[in-house]
């Protein structure tokens, strides 16, 4: 009877070894998300920031997106049409810019989630220091055939990147002189490899990386910059003319000839 007892004792004993090293194991596969908050779109008065999920996994979670004097007021928050086919739900207060988000299902792919509409108090392009985000509760829950659902908590290895492209240009018009430099102004926390810049007629004028301008001849010309993400397509109308120094030169010195 004692060997019995003996080798039950080992069996149960060896079951909840493995179990807890089943549920360990799930614990530790669970991966803590990476989140962001990207611009959707600004103009003068408004500007739309989202936040969304890059990697990791996670079932509830509730965040707070603070702002600087860079903006009023937040006048909305929305739920992506991504994040709709989640299935969770999602409660959100404009007023203090908080989201907390509640489901029985996994969130464990990229995934956009809300976009807030910020009234902004200037026209001046926002940066990234005028955004932060506080994360809370970010749970996971992971099931074991022996022990059930366990919830953990993930929220002190989540990260926020905060990264909000924007760009203005400040120069709609330029009139120059012939053989002539001027840069266009422009604000922008594009990095100058991820803009492009051309000319539409570059024996007219011709431009660099930085939106430096160079005139190679007279007449107009349209600059244009993108960006590498196309949310970038703004435009600067060019006019080059002599000056009066130089029309002596083309016409009384018959400068055109080699000018």
């Amino acid at each position: 009877m004692r060997k019995i007892k003996k080798l039950i004792a080992v069996i149960l004993a060896t079951m909840i070894m493995m179990s807890v090293a089943s549920f360990s194991m799930s614990a530790s596969a669970a991966t803590a998300p990476e989140f962001s908050v990207t611009l959707v779109s600004e103009n003068d008065s408004t500007a739309v920031v989202r936040f969304s999920m890059l990697k990791g996994a996670f079932n509830s979670l509730d965040f707070t997106l603070y702002t600087s004097s860079a903006f009023t007021a937040c006048t909305n928050i929305e739920q992506t049409e991504e994040f709709k086919t989640k299935g969770c739900m999602a409660m959100t207060n404009p007023a203090t810019k908080m989201v907390s988000i509640a489901g029985t299902n996994v969130v464990d792919k990229a995934t956009s989630i809300v976009d807030f509409t910020l009234t902004k108090k200037s026209a001046n392009p926002i940066k990234n220091t005028d955004i932060g985000v506080v994360v809370e509760n970010c749970v996971i829950t992971v099931s074991d055939p022996v022990m059930g659902n366990k919830n953990i908590d993930l929220t002190d290895d989540v990260k926020v990147t905060i990264d909000l492209k924007s760009f203005q240009l400040n120069d709609a018009a330029v009139k120059m002189d012939y053989k002539s430099n001027y840069t266009i102004r422009y604000e922008t926390n594009y990095a100058a490899n991820e803009l492009t810049w051309t000319s539409s007629d570059e024996d007219v004028v011709s431009v660099d990386e930085n939106g430096r301008l160079t005139t190679n001849g007279t007449g107009d010309a349209t600059i244009t910059v993108t960006s590498a993400d196309g949310r970038v397509n703004e435009t600067c109308e060019v006019s080059v003319k002599y000056t009066w120094w130089q029309w002596i030169i083309v016409i009384v010195l018959f400068g055109w000839i080699w000018y």
